[in-house]
C-alpha cells in the first residue's frame, strides 16, 4: 500500500480524472478501495502496473498507471506534472513489449480502448502505437461530465 498517497494525488486531480469513468475522488478511502481492487485482481503484476518516477538519490514516486484492467481493455493515467514529457510513451512501449512477450498472454490476440473522443492526447498516444479506430458510440458513460461518447480502438497482436 506504499502507493496509496501517490495514487490518491492522481485520483483526486480534476484534470487527470477529466475523462475517467468516475469523478475525482474526494476521500482517501476511495483510492484505498481502488488500490485493493487493483491488487486483488488476477491481472495485477501481469498486465496492470504502476508507473514510478525514480530519479537518482530520491525516493521513487508513483506517477501513473498503465495496464489492461480486465485483461483486454487498456487504461492509463499520468500525473499532470509529467504530461507531455514522454513518460507515458515510454511506459506504454515497455508495457506493450512485455505484455506481448508473456507466455501466459499468448492467447491474447488484441487489446481494446474505450476513449472519450474529446481526449485527443490519449487518442494520439494510442494511435502512435498502432491502435486503430473501430467504432464510435454515443452516450455510453454517464459521468461527472454528463453523458459521454466512446471512441473504440483496437490493437492487434504483432505478427511474430
Amino acid at each position: 500500500m506504499n502507493d496509496l498517497h501517490d495514487l490518491h494525488e492522481l485520483y483526486s486531480d480534476e484534470e487527470v480524472m477529466r475523462y475517467w469513468s468516475t469523478a475525482p475522488y474526494s476521500e482517501l478511502y476511495q483510492t484505498e478501495m481502488t488500490l485493493h481492487f487493483m491488487l486483488d485482481r488476477e491481472y495485477n503484476g501481469r498486465c496492470d502496473f504502476a508507473i514510478e518516477y525514480a530519479p537518482p538519490s530520491t525516493t521513487p514516486k508513483t506517477i501513473g498507471k498503465v495496464g489492461l484492467w480486465d485483461g483486454h481493455e487498456i487504461g492509463l493515467m499520468l500525473a499532470r506534472p509529467f504530461w507531455g514529457k514522454g513518460y507515458m510513451k515510454e511506459a506504454m512501449a515497455e508495457f506493450l513489449h512485455g505484455f506481448w512477450q508473456r507466455e501466459d498472454m499468448k492467447g491474447q490476440h488484441e487489446m481494446v480502448a474505450d476513449v472519450d473522443p474529446r481526449n485527443s492526447a490519449c487518442i494520439g498516444l494510442l494511435k502512435s502505437f498502432g491502435f486503430k479506430e473501430t467504432g464510435y458510440r454515443e452516450k455510453t458513460w454517464e459521468t461527472h461530465l454528463g453523458w459521454c461518447d466512446s471512441l473504440d480502438l483496437k490493437l492487434e497482436r504483432p505478427k511474430d
